[in-house]
């Protein structure tokens, strides 16, 4: 229900409906709703993104720009997957996040998010730098603050109407657009 309709577009009436639980069964369960938006949040991020994020690791034997293809293909399909509300649950709450409606502990939790998966990619790219990878020069912090917009950009699209085979489309053009990518 948050991934469809954002943390603020949802009321605890529609979660219960949802969950198929009256409030008092919700409350109990899982706390209040910014504790269940925690918890929905921290299930996206281990169910859904993780598991293209480990695209950039594997096969570790293959080019950076075959796995970086791969990354960004996975993301494709997470955010325009029709068995799924269109988008990223992690970049539509970060969209609302600073908004009255959110509170201030969700904003700084992804905030801080947002920090930890930039930070982990620029490590992975700096691993991938030591293996030869990518040039000694190149700026993987700045790389992965560039895939990370490249992957806001590519939900919003989703989330627009764009088609998977539209978006894939530009998957090329985003890698060959990353200097020195082996």
């Amino acid at each position: 229900v948050f991934w469809e309709n954002g943390y603020s577009g949802t009321s605890v009436t529609d979660l219960t409906a949802a969950l198929g639980i009256n409030k008092p069964s919700m409350y109990a369960a899982f706390g209040n709703k910014e504790q269940l938006f925690a918890t929905a949040l921290e299930h996206y991020m281990v169910n859904y993104r993780a598991p293209v994020l480990q695209r950039l690791t594997e096969p570790p034997e293959a080019p950076l720009r075959e796995r970086m293809k791969a990354f960004l293909c996975g993301v494709i399909d997470l955010v325009s997957n029709p068995a799924a509300p269109k988008g990223c649950l992690f970049v539509k709450s970060c969209c609302e996040s600073g908004s009255v409606a959110i509170p201030d502990d969700i904003t700084s939790s992804l905030g801080n998010m947002a920090l930890d998966h930039e930070d982990m990619l620029a490590n992975l790219l700096e691993a991938e730098q030591q293996r030869g990878q990518l040039p000694e020069n190149a700026e993987v912090q700045i790389i992965a603050g560039y895939l990370v917009t490249v992957m806001a950009g590519l939900s919003v699209q989703a989330r627009r109407g764009k088609s998977s085979e539209e978006l894939k489309a530009l998957v090329d053009m985003i890698v060959s657009s990353i200097p020195g990518v082996v």
